[in-house]
């Protein structure tokens, strides 16, 4: 019996270790960043050992001091950008995946095609446009010349196209025979998607947050920057910053999307689990 329950173990077993395995390689960058942000030069081009010789908040101090960039500023101009992008994002291709699921118009397939070519066409191709656009409207070096071209997500149609596609007409249908308008309609659909709408803006959110080619083209002023174009200025620039300095920047960095996706992980599991039954 012993045999039996061994060797029925063995595989989930096996496969277990190996997770670990994997899960150990890809957490260790991760804890090394995180040490070197207490450690000094010397010590972070030292393989070994891997913790430093005390926890000095020293890089931490430096960069709150704002003596190296304005790292509060910068990181507060990313958090609203993010925020405000994730909320318009979200808005309209939820919006726009619900007209184009539930309703046949004029143009609905040529649109549709528009909508997936800005998904394969590279950012860098439609920058210079953008740029002349933000321009025109005066919006250059503010958040806006980076929340607005971000905003319009054609993976966010996609998304909500297929997500719409599968709610059931009948239940929208009830909401019309009670005398709901179709704006009415709409707003109560979106509690039935609640997990593909949480899941869609974790994904609007890392997208804007990890940006790194609109905000390096529309914005000048290092008190304008995103947090991620003002780390990269520390390491590409002739500041001569401590790379315990970066690290310590970039550990900060991480922490609104890792608590993002701890809150909204349920529903992203659950969105990503319904739109692949079959």
């Amino acid at each position: 019996m012993k045999k039996g329950f061994w060797k029925k173990q063995a595989g989930p077993l096996a496969v277990s270790a190996a997770l670990a395995v994997l899960a150990a390689c890809f957490a260790f960058p991760f804890l090394w960043m995180l040490l070197a942000g207490f450690k000094i030069d010397a010590e972070i081009f030292t393989p070994f050992p891997i913790f430093p010789e005390s926890l000095d908040p020293r890089h931490y101090q430096a960069l709150f001091s704002g003596r190296w960039i304005p790292y509060t500023r910068q990181f507060l101009n990313s958090l609203f950008i993010a925020t405000a992008q994730t909320a318009l994002g979200t808005a309209f291709a939820c919006a726009a995946g619900y007209l184009f699921a539930k309703f046949d118009f004029p143009g609905k397939r040529a649109l549709f095609v528009a909508a997936v070519l800005t998904v394969l066409i590279p950012k860098q191709v439609m920058i210079l446009p953008l740029f002349t656009w933000m321009n025109a409207l005066g919006l250059l070096d503010s958040p806006w010349a980076v929340i607005l071209p971000g905003a319009a997500s054609g993976i966010g149609l996609l998304w909500f196209t297929a997500v719409f596609r599968r709610l059931p007409d009948g239940l929208l249908d009830m909401a019309r025979t009670e005398g709901a308008g179709e704006y009415r309609v709409f707003w109560t659909a979106l509690p039935l998607i609640k997990p593909a709408l949480i899941a869609f803006a974790l994904i609007q959110f890392t997208l804007a947050w990890q940006e790194h080619l609109l905000p390096l083209v529309m914005l000048f002023s290092k008190e304008n920057l995103t947090v991620n174009i003002g780390l990269a200025s520390l390491h590409a620039g002739s500041l001569r910053a401590p790379y315990g300095l970066i690290m310590a920047g970039c550990t900060l960095t991480l922490a609104p999307t890792a608590l993002f996706f701890i809150l909204a992980y349920r529903h992203f599991r659950t969105a990503l689990g319904r739109l692949t039954e079959a």
